[in-house]
């Protein structure tokens, strides 16, 4: 049976890396950047528990055609904070 790592601890565990090694990544990476991942970090790291990954594949059968307003590919990156799409945080 193929384990996988549970998801969440993984973020956490590097959230938490990204956090203890503030200064570094500054050093290393710049004020700016490290402040987008360190932010990123202090955000999500709360909202961990109860979230669980989840890979969705769709095909559109051969035999029917698209619509003409059917999306052939996958919308661009949003601003933080659009909430078009489900939260994917489950219940506890």
């Amino acid at each position: 049976m193929d384990e996988r790592p549970d998801e969440p601890a993984m973020w956490e565990r590097l959230y938490r890396l990204w956090i203890s090694h503030a200064d570094e990544l500054r050093r290393e990476l710049g004020e700016v950047q490290a402040r987008n991942m360190l932010r990123e970090a202090h955000r999500v790291l709360p909202t961990l528990p109860g979230r669980r990954a989840v890979l969705l594949t769709l095909r559109r059968p051969v035999t029917t055609p698209a619509a003409p307003e059917a999306a052939d590919t996958m919308s661009g990156p949003r601003a933080p904070g659009d909430r078009d799409v489900p939260d994917e945080r489950i219940a506890p």
